[in-house]
């Protein structure tokens, strides 16, 4: 290991052989309590800039949706979601033929998702605190989690735990293969002090592996966004020039276009594995 740089002043270590990039010493829960306020989420105190967010949300679902059903039947198969939101990729999963099931953080955002599912699918806290059923569910999705949590490695053996032998986990996390990190280097927009583990193609392989997944298959993620969505992320997150040059395309385009879903590969990295049949404890 070594350290590599700092964000926001805690140390950035590096590992030498996956390149797996962590925050050590990491926040204290009061620093990341301040940060995970209200108004954490981009335009949630504005309704129409909510509304096209919730959206955006809803489009890359449908993309995350995709590429899960490519690996599993959504007839047979109950998908639980860690960190659901507002249930944009539920409500998506349901409308395809998954059973659905959520977890969130926020008892705000948990309201609102089983508003839209029209019945109590989503519980409030995170996977270690609800009670859930081990060997139960076909799927379970994390979408921008990962990267977040003090204990990835223990995450992935709880999900592990939760899905039925031959079950499929889907990760988007910030990669650090993609071309946005090569360009921007420190200055990436994805370092942030919330943000405690930063992987690799490799390292997120390597971490499936040792949680016991296989048939892993690692490819660039892409999302829905637009202008405005970038210009306001890239105002909150200012980055040296990038932020002025995205500011000035905002203050060029009529909202129309600025409001234009644009599927973009920028800076991600989706994961799938799947917990093996058979237990290598089972056969052994």
């Amino acid at each position: 290991m070594r350290c590599r740089s700092t964000v926001a002043g805690y140390a950035l270590w590096v590992c030498r052989e996956c390149r797996l990039e962590f925050l050590d010493p990491q926040p204290d829960d009061a620093a990341l309590s301040a940060i995970y306020s209200d108004g954490y989420f981009l335009g949630s105190q504005d309704p129409d800039t909510a509304a096209r967010r919730s959206g955006m949300k809803r489009a890359t679902g449908v993309m995350y949706i995709d590429a899960l059903s490519s690996h599993v039947r959504p007839a047979a198969t109950e998908l639980l979601e860690i960190g659901c939101g507002q249930g944009e990729l539920l409500v998506e999963a349901r409308n395809r033929g998954y059973a659905v099931a959520g977890v969130e953080v926020s008892a705000h955002a948990a309201a609102v998702a089983n508003r839209r599912l029209g019945a109590a699918l989503v519980e409030v806290g995170s996977i270690d605190t609800v009670t859930l059923p081990a060997g139960h569910f076909g799927a379970v999705l994390a979408a921008d989690v990962i990267e977040h949590l003090r204990d990835p490695k223990g995450f992935l053996m709880r999900v592990r735990e939760l899905l039925l032998p031959g079950g499929m986990v889907v990760l988007i996390t910030p990669s650090l293969d993609s071309w946005t990190r090569r360009l921007m280097r420190r200055h990436w927009m994805e370092y942030k002090v919330e943000h405690l583990f930063y992987f690799t193609a490799m390292a997120i392989r390597l971490m499936l592996e040792q949680c016991g997944f296989d048939e892993i298959r690692v490819s660039p993620n892409r999302k829905v966004l637009t202008i405005d969505y970038l210009w306001r992320h890239f105002e909150r997150f200012r980055v040296p020039l990038l932020s002025s040059v995205i500011g000035l395309v905002r203050r060029a385009v009529p909202a129309r276009l600025a409001n234009r879903h644009l599927r973009l590969s920028a800076s991600g990295l989706l994961a799938i594995a799947r917990k093996p049949p058979v237990d290598s404890a089972a056969r052994t």
